[in-house]
C-alpha cells in the first residue's frame, strides 16, 4: 500500500496547500495555488472483486482508467467525464454528479468505504459498519461542499 507521509518542517501558516487528484483544469501541468501542491497520481491502483462487484479506486485515478479497467468484466459506475483528465477523488469531493445521477443518483450515494490518514497519522477503514459516524460525515461533507458551490 502507498500513503502519502508529510513532515511537519514544511509546514507553513497561511499557505494554501493543495490536493490534485487528476488533471481536469484549463492549464494542463500547471498549478493554481501559492503553497504546496500535493499529487496523487501515484495511488493509481483499481482492482474489481468479482464477488462483492465492488470497485477499489486509488485516489490518484482518472475516470477514463476506471472504465477501461471495468470494460472486461461488463461493468459500469456513476463516474464523471471520461475526457480531460477528470479525476475520481476530487469529483466525489464535489458529491459527484454524473450524466448517470438522475437514474443512479449521486457518486458519493455509491461510496461503500473510504481508506483515509486522519490528522494523527492513523490509516483507517470507514465505512458503515466500522466507523459510522466517520463515514457518514465524509459522505455529508462532500455533499455540503457542493451545495455551498452552487
Amino acid at each position: 500500500r502507498k500513503y502519502a507521509c508529510f513532515s511537519p518542517h514544511i509546514y507553513r501558516p497561511n499557505m494554501f496547500d493543495q490536493v490534485k487528484s487528476g488533471g481536469h483544469g484549463m492549464a494542463p501541468g500547471f498549478s493554481s495555488t501559492v503553497g504546496i501542491l500535493i499529487s496523487m497520481t501515484q495511488f493509481s491502483d483499481i482492482t474489481y472483486d468479482e464477488s462483492t462487484t465492488n470497485v477499489t479506486v486509488g485516489a490518484g485515478c482518472l475516470w477514463e482508467q476506471v472504465y477501461s479497467q471495468l470494460i472486461p468484466y461488463k461493468r459500469n459506475v456513476v463516474g464523471g467525464s471520461a475526457t480531460q483528465g477528470v479525476g475520481v477523488a476530487g469529483w466525489l469531493l464535489g458529491a459527484g454528479y454524473s450524466l448517470k445521477s438522475s437514474r443512479y443518483g449521486l457518486g458519493i450515494d455509491h461510496v461503500v468505504e473510504f481508506e483515509i490518514v486522519t490528522p494523527d497519522g492513523r490509516v483507517r477503514t470507514v465505512n458503515k459498519d466500522t466507523e459510522k459516524k466517520l463515514f457518514q460525515a465524509l459522505r455529508v461533507s462532500h455533499a455540503a461542499q457542493a451545495d455551498r458551490r452552487l
